[in-house]
């Protein structure tokens, strides 16, 4: 009788001590799960706001659902190549934007080695980088289509403007972007020279001028992203990727080898791995948010076509877009 008594006074002092153990735990952070899986949204964090419309759609659409549930979220506008640092140390919570070709070696030391940044999976678009002309350019000389058609002296003296000299114009946007351009020029021998737009909205207003004018223009374009469905753009065919190209790539870029066409890159999210501890329901929220290209484009357009903020953009599709979005709630 009296061992009976000791078993059951053990077995509900160790009951309530887990349940102490329990409690404890959810109230050092924020943004826990409830019991019955309810999430309970608090506290603040920071996203990152890379130089391109698309990251910034992506930011502006999970801010508006999170501050409406409960977490305040702060923006922060960083290049793609300074974030890793932040993320590394938890003063940037998550960028929800990366181009993973480009990042090979950041994904290497901060993800799989330091473990300091989760990979958050899929955002949802798929992106492309690549050379583009318009098409009333690729209608009048479609030997500009390929890159052998550019290697010409008729070629440089086409594109050529009083920046470039006897050299064509290839015309790149902010200069923070991963960028082999100067190297595909170099090493394919094109007579051309490589000139900084100086950001995403220059570069849109250098191809808007092009087609008022009707001037030709090659320039660094990309995919997702709004103004493909302005403009008629036609691309010009690179080399295929080759494996040479994929590890200077993994260098990004810094052997000055590369020489091929841009990867389809499937783009990520990079989380800090201090959120999970920091802000529970924030971090499960970030990895299950995922949309599509339309999706991600009908927001840029808000913005650029009709003259929206971003934030009101996000708004807009946030009020269209229940079903999608509750799901990365839940």
């Amino acid at each position: 009788m009296n061992r009976r008594r000791l078993v059951i006074g053990t077995v509900v002092l160790s009951l309530a001590l887990a349940a102490c153990g329990s409690s404890s735990k959810s109230t050092s952070t924020t943004g826990t799960t409830a019991a019955g899986g309810t999430k309970t949204f608090s506290g603040t964090i920071t996203l990152a706001v890379n130089p391109w419309d698309g990251s910034a759609a992506n930011a502006a659409v999970a801010k508006v659902i999170l501050d409406k549930q409960g977490t305040k979220v702060n923006l922060k506008d960083i290049d793609e190549n300074a974030v890793w640092a932040a993320l590394d140390s938890g003063t940037i919570d998550a960028n929800l934007e990366v181009w993973p070709s480009g990042h090979a070696k950041d994904i290497e030391t901060y993800i799989t080695t330091k473990k300091s940044v989760v990979d958050g999976g899929l955002i949802g678009p798929t992106g492309h980088i690549g050379w583009f002309i318009p098409k009333f350019v690729a209608d009048a000389h479609p030997e500009y289509t390929s890159w052998e058609g550019l290697k010409s002296d008729a070629a440089a003296k086409y594109f050529a403007t009083a920046e470039t000299g006897n050299q064509g114009q290839f015309l790149l946007g902010d200069p923070s972007y991963v960028s082999y351009d100067a190297d595909i020029i170099k090493n394919l021998n094109l007579p051309f020279k490589v000139v900084t737009g100086g950001g995403e909205a220059a570069l849109i207003t250098g191809i808007d001028t092009a087609f008022k004018d009707q001037k030709p223009l090659l320039f660094y374009f990309y995919t997702p992203q709004w103004a493909n469905a302005k403009y008629q753009l036609v691309s010009v065919k690179l080399p295929e990727v080759t494996a040479a190209c994929t590890a200077s790539a993994a260098g990004q870029g810094k052997d000055g080898k590369y020489a091929c066409d841009y990867p389809t890159d499937h783009l990520l999210k990079a989380i800090s791995a201090k959120l999970e501890t920091k802000n529970a329901a924030a971090f499960d929220f970030l990895k299950k948010m995922k949309w599509t290209d339309n999706d991600q484009n009908t927001v840029t357009r808000y913005k650029n076509e009709d003259g929206m903020t971003m934030a009101a953009a996000a708004q807009k599709w946030v009020d269209a877009n229940e079903s999608v979005w509750k799901a990365w709630l839940t």
